[in-house]
């Protein structure tokens, strides 16, 4: 038959048209012996799976068919969490995420304690049962991106091991019994797991809890959306000198810290909330990563009777500090940049920020008078100033 001497590549692309609607595509590769593997390739190269779809036997397929597990590059499931997790299911998926050695994208939205799932099955690679440490070549050498919403534990942190060339990590911003947020201290109890500093040497963006960025800090990261309190004692710090003039001026702005910028930071992005104060946290931001491009901060310090001009122009020279900032917001307000006026044409321009158009608190003069402090405020005439 003239199919079977066509190259594989030009059967891929007469079949690609197929791949949205799956039935078609599971229907020519029964039609003809020739299409068969491609269809084949192509029908299993992209899965979702959920119980809304009806396509969960697939599970015990793969977990039963190395050859087809070995076809998929992005895998995603959605297990319903409001019920309890059945063990023939889990223990297939188990068994088809190990197979699964060539993807490049995993999605597991699937019961919080059920990470157990990301370990080899017991007696595989040498592994004993309760071991969650993984010997031997990374079972994921080509996985890019992984989405999961496992708290970090022992079972995550050992598959973190097996994808040396993830760029992407979402995880869940459930706080387990072990994470130091659960803590009352910032202190990590005996118990919590780090990352080792040999895992994730590409990772180039992460979103989930902020107890993790010092771990990942010494990682590439050029994008990073944090949940969770982002407090001054996690973020990095840098130990070698720079006799940049933009340092210099930080180092005089902030004679009590024994912190340099971090001039090799590639971090562009950063998204956080924070219980620290604003000022003070912006600082630290400056000094940890001076390239950043966007940052945006929520704060669960109200706002409403803090800022006053001091405030203002702290965050303002703050934020000329930062060479390479297009885009700040504070709290959902967002500041605006403008060129700073030069009198030299030769100069490099500069930015200037300007603050958003609130008016700052004025200080308020003290109140002697007992019946003046007490007194019931006629907010009903403030209201109607502003009826049409």
């Amino acid at each position: 038959m003239a199919l079977a001497a066509l190259p594989v590549e030009l059967l891929d692309a007469v079949l690609a048209p197929l791949t949205a609607a799956p039935p078609a595509l599971a229907a020519a590769a029964r039609t003809c012996s020739a299409l068969n593997p491609a269809a084949i390739r192509l029908l299993y190269r992209h899965l979702s799976l959920s119980a809304y779809a009806r396509n969960l036997s697939l599970i015990h397929l793969l977990a039963a068919s190395p050859n087809l597990a070995r076809l998929v590059r992005t895998f995603s499931i959605h297990l319903d969490d409001a019920e309890p997790a059945v063990l023939p299911t889990y223990s297939d998926l188990q068994c088809a995420l190990h197979l699964m050695t060539n993807l490049s994208s995993l999605a597991l939205y699937v019961d919080a304690s059920t990470s157990w799932i990301l370990s080899p099955p017991e007696g595989e690679s040498g592994q004993k049962s309760g071991d969650v440490t993984i010997h031997g070549p990374p079972f994921h050498p080509r996985l890019e991106h992984l989405t999961c919403n496992f708290p970090l534990d022992a079972h995550l942190a050992s598959f973190l091991g097996q994808v040396p060339s993830l760029i992407s990590l979402t995880l869940s911003s459930f706080v387990s019994d072990t994470d130091p947020e659960s803590d009352s201290g910032h202190a990590p109890p005996p118990n919590h797991v780090h990352i080792p500093s040999s895992h994730l040497p590409l990772l180039e963006a992460y979103t989930g809890p902020a107890h993790l960025l010092p771990t990942l800090a010494s990682r590439p990261l050029k994008a990073v959306l944090l949940s969770g309190d982002l407090t001054l004692d996690l973020l990095p710090t840098a130990g070698a000198p720079c006799q940049d003039a933009m340092m210099s001026r930080l180092r005089g702005k902030f004679p009590a810290a024994d912190r340099l910028p971090n001039a090799d930071s590639q971090l562009q992005v950063l998204s956080a909330m924070t219980s620290a104060p604003p000022a003070d946290l912006l600082e630290s931001l400056a000094i940890a990563f001076p390239n950043i491009v966007c940052l945006r901060l929520m704060t669960t310090r109200s706002l409403w009777d803090l800022p006053d001009l001091e405030f203002y122009s702290r965050i303002a020279s703050t934020l000329e500090s930062l060479p390479r900032l297009t885009s700040f917001e504070l709290a959902g307000i967002h500041w605006q940049s403008r060129a700073k006026p030069s009198s030299s044409e030769a100069k490099i321009e500069e930015k200037e920020w300007v603050s958003p158009p609130v008016t700052p608190r004025a200080a308020l003069p003290d109140v002697d008078d007992e019946f003046e402090a007490d007194r019931d405020y006629d907010f009903d005439g403030a209201f109607l100033d502003w009826s049409y």
